[in-house]
Order: C-alpha cells, then structure tokens, then sequence
C-alpha cells in the first residue's frame, strides 16, 4: 500500500515523517529520491524550487517500491499513484511563521498561505483518489509524534476509522478574508530580493 504524506509546505510533513520511522514505518522522502535520481528539473529562483519531472518520479516509485505499506513523504506525493492520501493541514497564520523561520521568499509565503487557506492540496488529493481515500488532519497544536501514531494506526488497520477524518472538515478559508490586502497586493513592487 503506498500512502502519500502530503501538504502545504510548512505543514509539517518532515517531522511527522521523521516520527513515523521511529513508529517502524517506512517512509520514503520524495524530495531526496528526485534529487539522487536527477528528476530535478528547473530551478524557479522566485519561488524558491524545483521543477520535479513527476511522470519518472511516479514511475520509479511504482518500480522500485517492494511490497507492503509505504509512506511517500512530500507536497506532490498525492500526485502519483498512491492508494491512500493522508493531507497535513495547518493555519495560514501558522504557516506562515514557520516559513519566515525558514527564511522563505515572501513570495513563497504568500503562495503557499493562500494555497493552504483555499484547500488546493487537499482538492488535489480528492480529485485524484476521491473523498473516501483521503485523510486530512489538522496539524496546526498537534505535535508531530501524535500525528505519527494516529497515521500510523489508521495504516495499520487499513483506514478503519478514517471516515472520521475525511476532506472538509479542516477549513481555513476565513484567512483569505481577514488578510485580504496581504494576498491580492502586487508582489513584485514591494518584495526586496532575496526576502
């Protein structure tokens, strides 16, 4: 079974995937894989990131994955051909701290709070595998060992009990309106490079 650990950039996909090895889980960093098999493409200096070609990525996990339960740990992960989605949402307020802690672009920041607060990850993912094969948990005040051990046991058991957890109950949409200046003003005039 492949499962996609999925989300905004900043969700905490990482750590959660880091406590999930710990579980005994194997989880494979989708980010790493494309780099050590050269399926980085161009790199978007504005953004901050890298073009990943996904059709060889998603052919190398479907060849190259031995039997049994995996997690795909990365923001696309839910684009390749994965059986279950488990999508790591967090508050755009939130998000976007971390990002600044990472010394994110600006720009990045606002892409991927806006990107968090409309749900696109999560739409992505239904889209994909339908509502009853997706997860989506708020991650915002849960530490990431919780998350890994409540992941870990809706694997184990095959996605008993999932239903409870399934797309739409996680909604951030109010941020939009609340900042509305910060999402719609002009990038380009105000950012300083390298901010």
């Amino acid at each position: 079974m492949r499962v996609a650990l999925t989300g905004t950039p900043g969700t905490g996909k990482s750590s959660v995937a880091r406590e999930l090895r710990v579980l005994g889980e194997e989880v494979l960093d989708l980010n790493e894989l494309a780099r050590r098999h050269g399926l980085l493409r161009r790199y978007d200096g504005r953004r901050g990131s890298w073009e990943v070609d996904l059709r060889r990525l998603d052919g190398l996990v479907r060849g190259g994955l031995r039997e049994g339960r995996v997690f795909l740990e990365g923001h696309l992960s839910h684009l390749l051909s994965v059986d279950w989605a488990i999508v790591l949402r967090c508050s755009p307020p939130v998000l976007r701290r971390r990002l600044r802690e990472r010394r994110c672009p600006e720009a990045k920041v606002r892409e991927n709070s806006l990107a968090e607060a409309l749900d696109v990850i999560t739409i992505e993912a239904t889209g994909r595998l339908g509502r009853e094969r997706v997860v989506e948990l708020d991650a915002t005040r849960r530490r990431p060992r919780a998350l890994a051990v409540e992941i870990a046991r809706l694997a184990r058991a095959s996605f008993r009990g999932a239903a409870r957890h399934r797309p739409g109950g996680v909604d951030f949409s109010g941020d939009v309106l609340r900042n509305h200046n910060y999402y719609i003003r002009n990038n380009s005039a105000r950012e300083q490079p390298g901010s």
